[in-house]
């Protein structure tokens, strides 16, 4: 085989892929090696939870459930057992609500599509639409039609925000069409209480962060908080270099935690203002990609469309999930693209032996399967999960030395045991679902609650939904789903036996429902006491969502929260290193990635059984196992959908250097593996032009998009320069007047 690669057109046998994990990074996988000729089975453990709820005939749901935390959650009137949500009644109810007749849809959170989620775009446009098609017997069908997913976007235009002491405020969720508007945004903006100075001085931040490269935003702002940048402090006890007034200094601790969970003053510079611009920098589009939000609940606009195409693609579906990972008996004289592959051994006992598997399951269950691959001294991906969701957070914050820690252990799941200090890399970013038996359209859009204790924000999806609930069969109307960013903040109004407030992590599913439906009404009523309560409907039922789990079963159980069994990971200072797995590596070679030296890759490879490309990117473990989910390394950095798709693309394309690797003999060790291409500005239009595709000899590599790639060019010239200072070890060249160097060179990219 030596100088012979072999592609899936040539074998006579296709390279078979487990992939464990059915959520977006599973998924995504499946899809990519799908359509690159692979024979891919995805294992997932829990049912969709539809089935036995409706009339709908055996088949006609999948038999698992698709999209991991995405999926919408289907809530029912009392205890159906596993994993499924409760349907509510709400405390203090006024009457009776009409009992629904199936299973209710919710959403956790907003499932939002900014437009700088280009990898889930991508994706959403290669998905048909599927219409059942009924044969003359009666016989049913499900046919493509010409719509795709991309199709069941709708924009959303508005987004809101409470003023302590004052009306709410509406904005656009685009740039100003006229001068008109601008002057009224402006206005508005004014009741905020933010000065000039406060402006000035925070887009004067967000300009230097944009003539920072890429390169010293990894050695120096990885290394501190959002909340220090902002105040111009190097390190949590410098002295800050600039001020702002008490509001919008409110407004920076804040923020953040609405955003994503995450804490001004423990989350990284990088991963926040990287966030925060994509966010911004394409107010200016009039199209659905500005700012999205599915036409129905998550799981039957996307995961059912999903699930149909990847039938037609040939992957299968089976229920169960991975129980462990076995690492193979190693000859040392075997070479090594010759050597066994891993196996898997399921819940039932099954065992597999695949010549992939994508390991796509949340980061406990992955550090959990993997023991015995670390047993066997695997490297790379496998022992940086060794600890990652099991040790606790460093008692003295995130940048204790390693020495000096402390090494218990905990569960992951426990919500005695985590989240419990800020910079805990896993939190609970949890919500709840509000039903309601009268049109209750708040806002159409985002909504966010200034100043609640637990960080709340909203938005009624049902709005933009094409099929809308109906009173007579689904009991509700409408629906408001919320988001609560802060578990441990007390309130200052729910009180416990001792007369201390109460965080949402030590509540009841009534206490919680009632607290933030409380916290909405009061900010909403800018806090005025006396306020009528008929100035709001009344939610006839809720649902809390699902990963919160009650001390007392059956089902989501009743009393206080035991445990969260979806833990959020959020970026801290000085945590993106302990991350496991391989750089991100961007096919187009128009961003910073690790590339392993000759000699590493070798040790890698013969003595902790790891491979990776020679150009960088994802690990291949044991010649097989490689990982994907929102917990590896990322240009999206932060937990999200997108972040689930871009991982598991990634892995796919280490799969293929890997494939390419083997059917070469062991021979195959190019560094540069793709075709050379001049891009405009020197870099490649993510925002506005579709890629160009990079090819192997075993299918084209899976699209990557670098969002730092996306900042604005007319900084690229002073990131370029500053690559160049960055790597002499020089301040940036804002900071100095010493004579300018040569722009570096690192194939052709700033």
């Amino acid at each position: 085989m030596s100088g012979h690669i072999m592609t899936p057109a040539s074998c006579e046998r296709r390279p078979t892929v487990a992939v464990l994990g059915a959520g977006i990074a599973g998924l995504t996988a499946a899809h990519e090696l799908a359509e690159r000729g692979f024979d891919v089975t995805v294992y997932e453990f829990r049912e969709d939870e539809r089935i036995g709820l409706g009339p709908e005939p055996v088949g006609h749901y999948p038999p698992v459930k698709l999209g991991g935390l995405a999926a919408s959650q289907y809530s029912t009137v009392g205890s159906h057992g596993g994993s499924r949500a409760e349907l509510r009644s709400f405390p203090g109810q006024r009457g009776r609500p009409r009992l629904p007749g199936r299973a209710v849809a919710g959403e956790h959170g907003f499932r939002f599509f900014p437009a700088y989620y280009l990898h889930t775009w991508d994706l959403f446009q290669r998905i048909p639409v599927y219409q059942c098609v009924k044969a003359a017997g009666g016989q049913a069908s499900w046919e493509p039609t010409a719509r795709t997913v991309l199709d069941n976007v709708r924009r959303v235009v508005t987004q809101g925000t409470t003023v302590d002491g004052k009306p709410s405020l509406v904005f656009p969720r685009e740039a100003p069409r006229s001068p008109a508007e601008f002057l009224s945004i402006v206005g508005q903006l004014a009741e905020l209480e933010f000065t000039v100075g406060d402006v000035q001085t925070f887009v004067a931040r967000l300009l230097r962060y944009l003539v920072t490269s890429p390169l010293r935003r990894a050695k120096e702002l990885e290394n501190i908080s959002a909340y220090d940048f902002f105040v111009g402090r190097d390190s949590a006890t410098g002295p800050p270099r600039y001020s702002y007034t008490p509001k919008f200094h409110e407004l920076l601790l804040e923020m953040p935690k609405v955003l994503a969970a995450f804490d001004s003053r423990w989350g990284d510079a990088r991963t926040n203002l990287t966030t925060y611009l994509q966010l911004q920098l394409q107010m200016d589009r009039r199209d659905n990609k500005a700012d999205g939000v599915l036409n129905g609940p998550t799981t039957e606009a996307w995961f059912d469309h999903w699930y149909r195409h990847l039938l037609t693609l040939g992957v299968r579906f089976v229920r169960g999930g991975a129980d462990r990972l076995l690492p193979p008996t190693v000859d040392p004289s075997q070479q090594a693209h010759l050597r066994p592959r891993v196996q898997i051994t399921l819940n039932d006992g099954t065992q597999l032996t695949p010549d992939y598997t994508v390991v796509a399951v949340d980061a406990p269950a992955a550090e959990t399967i993997t023991a015995d691959l670390r047993g066997a001294g695997t490297g790379g991906t496998v022992a940086g999960l060794d600890g990652f969701t099991t040790l606790a957070p460093p008692p003295d914050g995130p940048l204790q030395p390693e020495t000096t820690r402390p090494r218990p252990r905990r569960d992951p799941y426990a919500m005695a045991e985590m989240g419990r200090v800020p910079w805990d890399r896993f939190q609970t970013l949890s919500g709840i679902q509000y039903y309601f038996d009268t049109e209750f359209q708040l806002l159409r859009g985002h909504m966010y609650y200034s100043k609640t204790e637990w960080a709340l924000s909203s938005i009624n999806q049902h709005g933009l939904w094409e099929n809308r609930p109906r009173l007579a069969r689904d009991g509700h109307v409408s629906v408001l789903s919320v988001d609560i960013g802060d578990f441990n903040t007390p309130s200052r109004h729910l009180l416990d036996e001792l007369g201390r407030g109460k965080a949402a992590r030590d509540c009841t599913a009534d206490e919680i429902a009632s607290e933030v439906w409380r916290q909405i009404v009061a900010s909403l009523t800018s806090n005025v006491d006396n306020a009528p309560e008929e100035l709001l409907p009344w939610p006839a039922w809720y649902a809390l969502d699902r990963g919160l789990i009650m001390e007392h079963g059956p089902g989501q159980g009743s009393g206080r929260v035991v445990r969260n069994e979806t833990p959020y990971l959020v970026p801290i200072i000085g945590d993106w290193e302990n991350r496991p797995g391989g750089e991100p590596w961007n096919p187009h070679n128009t961003s910073w990635t690790f590339v392993p030296t000759a000699e590493s890759w070798l040790e890698d490879l013969e003595q902790r059984h790891v491979w990776q490309a020679r150009h960088g990117g994802y690990q291949v473990h044991h010649n097989s196992v490689v990982f994907a989910g929102t917990w590896t390394k990322t240009f999206t950095r932060m937990t999200s959908m997108e972040a689930a798709c871009e991982s598991a693309r990634h892995a796919v394309n280490a799969i293929l250097d890997h494939y390419v690797w083997v059917g070469s003999g062991g021979t195959d060790r190019r560094e540069r593996t793709t075709l050379p291409w001049l891009f405009p500005y020197g870099l490649l239009d993510q925002g506005l032009s579709s890629p160009i595709r990079m090819p192997t000899p075993a299918g084209d590599y899976c699209y990557i998009f670098d969002i730092e790639n996306r900042e604005p060019p007319d900084t690229r010239a002073l990131r370029i320069l500053d690559s160049a200072y960055c790597q002499h070890s020089l301040p940036h060249p804002v900071d100095t007047v010493a004579a300018p160097l040569a722009p570096p060179t690192y194939g052709g990219r700033p």
